[in-house]
């Protein structure tokens, strides 16, 4: 594998209202169907060559993975769907406020939530997704996913830990945010 480009999806439902949405099912927006697009205008612009996209199976992700393929004149019929790329399921706190976890709880606590994927586990199913990767005989590579798993899946490509700290702003990727991972 020579080039491993990721793509968060684009501005969800749930974004809007922020909150968790994990493994829920949730729309894009009117703006994230236009983040989604021009991303694939931009990297068509840009000469950004896929041979593979590889989506979530979650709707954000798959539609942006669409619209992104339609913009590059990838065929839509061979996006790969994969489990392994879905998100961190937030178990109880799913489908509610942000803002009333972190009224009582740090982002650490998450991992005791009953339900919730634990970071670790986050983590194993990341390296297990770059393990996958690399068998892949494509050369270029797009994956459309998720925020959590994003920062696991570059964790696991800079072969840090799960308990790696890191600044969130540094790493944090924005909807339908382009970056080169390998």
């Amino acid at each position: 594998m020579k080039k491993l480009y990721y793509v968060r999806h684009g501005l969800s439902q749930a974004n809007v209202d922020n909150v968790w949405t994990g493994q829920s099912e949730t729309e894009l927006t009117k703006e994230g169907i236009k983040q989604a697009s021009a991303r694939g205008r931009d990297m068509n612009k840009n000469a950004i060559k896929v041979d593979l996209i590889i989506s979530s199976p979650l709707s954000r992700a798959l539609h942006t993975a669409r619209l992104i393929a339609k913009e590059i004149g990838y065929p839509e019929n061979k996006i790969e769907i994969n489990p392994l790329f879905v998100e961190r399921n937030y178990g109880i706190f799913e489908n509610t406020p942000v803002e009333d976890f972190f009224s009582e709880h740090t982002i650490k606590d998450m991992d005791q939530m009953e339900g919730a994927e634990s970071m670790e586990d986050l983590h194993e199913r990341a390296k297990k997704a770059l393990i996958y990767l690399n068998t892949i005989e494509h050369d270029n590579i797009l994956v459309v996913s998720h925020g959590t798993f994003g920062r696991a899946l570059r964790r696991a490509v800079n072969k840090e830990p799960h308990t790696h700290e890191y600044n969130y702003e540094s790493v944090r990727l924005a909807n339908a945010e382009l970056a080169e991972l390998i």
